[in-house]
């Protein structure tokens, strides 16, 4: 018969529970390490639009030609104002700016050249349709800028549609 009673290995067995539970400790350490390496790595993969609406990312020349286009293309929907009718959106004012808040640009131009106008789906070439969503943005009252919008999507990913100017960071 053994001669080592349970008391002799309650010891032992605290030990050994008592390791295990660092291991598991160490695991979750390590697990939530690799977590947020992989956050960290997606933010840099996706990180947030440069810009905003409120950077002066078109100019008035743009506009300018946009308010031609608009007139011809859009306005017999959406209306001379922007103000929409019936099924077409509203372009200006609130509506628009809860329709759009955290888009880009390239989300915009996207919609526009797939869907409008909606009696000629995609004929809009992307200069006129850039130059139309210039003249959206200067009805809006964003401020104009000295580049005009490109046809990158890169860049014009990185352009956020915002209600608000950003505040200014001292």
């Amino acid at each position: 018969m053994n001669s080592i009673g349970n008391e002799d290995f309650s010891g032992l067995r605290s030990a050994v529970a008592h390791g295990r539970s660092w291991l598991i400790a160490g695991l979750i350490v390590a697990m939530c390490a690799c977590l947020g390496g992989e956050i960290r790595s997606a933010r840099a993969a996706n990180p947030a639009p440069a810009k905003t609406t409120w950077d002066g990312v078109y100019t008035d020349d743009e506009a300018a030609r946009g308010k031609a286009q608009y007139n011809t293309s859009c306005s017999s929907c959406h209306m001379e104002d922007l103000s929409g009718s019936g099924q077409a959106l509203p372009l200006a004012g609130d509506a628009f700016a809860d329709i759009w808040e955290g888009q880009t640009m390239a989300d915009l131009l996207g919609l526009i050249q797939g869907t409008m106008p909606q009696d000629k789906p995609g004929s809009l070439e992307p200069d006129a349709a850039l130059d139309v969503i210039s003249y959206i943005l200067q009805s809006n009252k964003f401020p104009a800028g000295k580049e005009e919008l490109k046809n990158d999507p890169d860049a014009l990913k990185n352009i956020l549609i915002t209600k608000k100017a950003p505040a200014k960071t001292q």
